[in-house]
Parts: C-alpha cells; sequence; structure tokens
C-alpha cells in the first residue's frame, strides 16, 4: 500500500495540476520556455557544504563532479548519471537530491551533465556529444569504467548511449540503472491509454510531441532514440525500477522482457502504485528503492583507480 506521504504527493500534483505540462502540444512548449527561462537548478549551498562538488565543461556543456567531502571517493566505478526531463528540461533540484543521497550512502563519484536539450539539439547530437563525453574519459583514464544511471529520459539515454558504444566496439559502463526509463518516446504500448488516466504526471500527447522533438531526422523508431526498439544483446547488469502509475511503465517492462531474452543479467523492481520516477521524490518508497540503487552499485565489482574530477 502506498504510505500516506505518497497519497498525498499526488494529491498535490493534482492540484497544482502538474500533468498539464504534457496535457497537449502546447502546455509541452509553454513548460519548456518556462523552464528555460529559469535554467538548470544547481546544487545547493547545503550541497556544497556536505560534498566535494567540482564544475567542469565538456564541449560547451556544464558537468559537475559529485564526491564525498569528509572521506575518499569509493575506488568502484564513478556514475555517470542522466537525469530526466523528456529531453527538452534541464536538470532540477529532485535530482539533486538523489545524486547528493547516493552519493552519501556508496562514497562512489557522480559525474553530472547537463547534457544538449531539444529542440534545439536533437538525438543525433546528443547521441554524438554524450559519447565524445565518454571518450574523453577514457582518454584521460582508461582503466577507470563508468557505470550508468538516469532516469526517465536521462535512462532511455543511458540506455540508448551504450547500445552506440556497443555498436561500436568501445567500453561499456559496468553498469546499468534505469529509474522508470523512457525506452520508447512513441509510447506505443496499447494499455498506456488507460494508465493515462491515473498517472498524475505524465499524459501522450506532450510526451510524444517531446519525443518528436529529440528524434529529429533519425525518426521515433531509431533505437538510439527508442532503444526498445534495439538487439538488446550484449548489454551490462541492469537495474530497472518500475513504477506501476506511469504510462511508461507497459514499455519498461516490455523491456525487461526483452533483456531477458537477451540473457542480459536483470534486477528488475516494480512498485504498486507508485508514480513517475518515484526514487527521486520526497516519499518514504523513495528510500526503499534507493536502497536497491545503492545495492546495484555494490554490486558492480568492476573496480577503478581513485576517481578524480571531470577536468
Amino acid at each position: 500500500m502506498p504510505s500516506l506521504r505518497s497519497h498525498l504527493l499526488v494529491a498535490v500534483l493534482k492540484l497544482i495540476r502538474r500533468k498539464r505540462i504534457y496535457a497537449s502540444v502546447e502546455g509541452l512548449m509553454r513548460g519548456i520556455a518556462d523552464v528555460r527561462a529559469e535554467g538548470p537548478h544547481r546544487p545547493s549551498a547545503a550541497l556544497q557544504t556536505r560534498l566535494s562538488i567540482q564544475l567542469d565543461s565538456h564541449q560547451g556543456h556544464d558537468v559537475y563532479t559529485v564526491s564525498p567531502r569528509d572521506a575518499a571517493p569509493s575506488s568502484a566505478a564513478p556514475v555517470l548519471y542522466w537525469h530526466g526531463g523528456a529531453y527538452v528540461r534541464p536538470i532540477n533540484r529532485y535530482h539533486w537530491d538523489l545524486i547528493a543521497d547516493l552519493v552519501a550512502q556508496t562514497g562512489r563519484t557522480f559525474v553530472v551533465p547537463f547534457y544538449p536539450l531539444a529542440p534545439e539539439h536533437p538525438a543525433p547530437h546528443v547521441i554524438a556529444w554524450a559519447m565524445s563525453l565518454c571518450a574523453a574519459w577514457q582518454a584521460h583514464r582508461p582503466t577507470q569504467p563508468l557505470a550508468f544511471m538516469g532516469d526517465s529520459a536521462g535512462g532511455g539515454l543511458a540506455l540508448a548511449l551504450t547500445l552506440a558504444l556497443r555498436d561500436q566496439g568501445l567500453p561499456l559502463p559496468a553498469s546499468l540503472a534505469l529509474i522508470c526509463p523512457w525506452v520508447d518516446v512513441q509510447v506505443p504500448h496499447p494499455q498506456a491509454e488507460q494508465t493515462a488516466r491515473i498517472d498524475p504526471m505524465l499524459a501522450l500527447a506532450g510526451a510524444r510531441e517531446a519525443g518528436r522533438l529529440y528524434a529529429g531526422e533519425w525518426g521515433m523508431a531509431h533505437p538510439y532514440v527508442s532503444p526498445l526498439q534495439a538487439d538488446l544483446r550484449g548489454l551490462p547488469p541492469v537495474t530497472l525500477l518500475v513504477g506501476a502509475r506511469d504510462i511508461l511503465s507497459h514499455d519498461a517492462l516490455t523491456l525487461a522482457g526483452r533483456l531477458r531474452d537477451a540473457q542480459v543479467p536483470l534486477h528488475l523492481s516494480v512498485a504498486p502504485g507508485m508514480v513517475h520516477v518515484w526514487p527521486v521524490l520526497p516519499i518514504p518508497e523513495a528510500h526503499q528503492a534507493r536502497s536497491l540503487l545503492v545495492q546495484s552499485l555494490r554490486d558492480d565489482t568492476n573496480a577503478s583507480s581513485s576517481p578524480s574530477s571531470w577536468a
């Protein structure tokens, strides 16, 4: 049963009409304009007192490195975290709360890129930028692998980037942790229409338009745009978190089945009654989900040399 705080969160989401951002194409475009005017959220002063945070850049886009302040970082693979936002919205404070919590619990270094956003930067540009980021990391730290983690669109990007690296014979991440990932921007599952009635965050019209804007010349069915359409063989271990009250849940569960068919090691957790990206939100169930993410990183046995900043 969802907690009281979870029920209150859903009530608040309905009260503020959070879903209107994705209820129509017009709503999506207004939402993009609003968040672009505000800009991406950056680590708060409180976070900067608790953690070691360094700002660098890659090809004109900011990249943060977040590590423990009062202890040596873990020697395990640093985590490259890809934030959600339908490929059109920047990182927000809830993402930073999750990242800070996971750094504190695991001792790992998290690398947090402000990757290029659509519609100005569609998928071909974003994937090329992300691959360049990984290449820069590999060039400076050839013995230090990365783990990938992402929520929503960031989860889809983490998976698509892994596929692109695999297809070019480049080093893969040690593991993938996908939080309510958007794995097909077409949102094709027939049950998505029914789930949309109870999803307090997402709606199909705006989500599909965001996917169209992101796809660009590749089209929405391209495997690097909608990795559910890809050959999934040869991927590293995947941890997959799915909330049942989420229009993207059905495609995520389809992904789980295809990962199993491809013999990819998979840990799947489905949370009844949970909304989209619930592990990022301030509810008790988020703490339980974060424990699974922490465990997935502990299970990642790929050791590396001492982590350092991005630059």
